[in-house]
């Protein structure tokens, strides 16, 4: 990896329980997620899922609850968000010492399974697209958002989550087939 923002590294710290939702990271940079104290749970997925994992159009959060994920326990709600049981991705936990790499655009869901802290450091994607997406994200996407949840909040909500469930439909539908 080249690239790295080695002037700002992210100190992460979190009492037990903590959690971190569902999310990529806005400015789409690979990440190399370092636990120091304490263990954490993540979940991670491709971008490719994205829509499986009800993301809300105009940000980098999901809709679904992924706290204390157990696919035998009901949570997340499969019947509230079907299409969640096709998403691929991985269940793992970092303990002191461990180190994670989350490639560009990777959702992520973090739980502290005890107290802890970790470190991120970035690196920028070295193609020109993945930059100018980063900076779309961060500057283009979040600015409409913004504008349009001070302006219109019902209208966008309800637009929103009607896009969510479109989006989601067309992915249940391709993974049930």
């Amino acid at each position: 990896m080249k690239g790295y923002v080695k002037k700002y590294p992210m100190l992460f710290t979190g009492g037990q329980t903590s959690i971190t939702h569902m999310h990529f990271d806005i400015d789409l940079s690979h990440i190399l997620h370092t636990q120091f104290a304490g263990r954490k749970r993540v979940l991670l997925f491709k971008n490719e899922e994205q829509h499986k994992l009800y993301r809300k159009p105009f940000e980098v959060l999901s809709l679904a609850d992924f706290s204390n994920y157990n696919q035998n326990s009901g949570n997340p709600d499969y019947e509230k968000f079907p299409a969640l049981r096709y998403a691929k991705g991985y269940d793992l936990i970092l303990n002191p010492g461990d180190t994670l790499f989350m490639p560009a655009g990777y959702w992520h869901h973090m739980e502290y399974i005890d107290s802890g802290f970790a470190m991120s450091l970035r690196a920028m994607q070295n193609s020109l697209s993945g930059k100018l997406h980063g900076v779309w994200n961060l500057f283009g996407m979040r600015s409409i958002d913004t504008v349009m949840k001070k302006t219109f909040p019902k209208w966008w909500y309800n637009y929103k989550i009607k896009k969510i469930k479109k989006l989601a439909a067309s992915e249940l539908k391709k993974s049930s087939n």
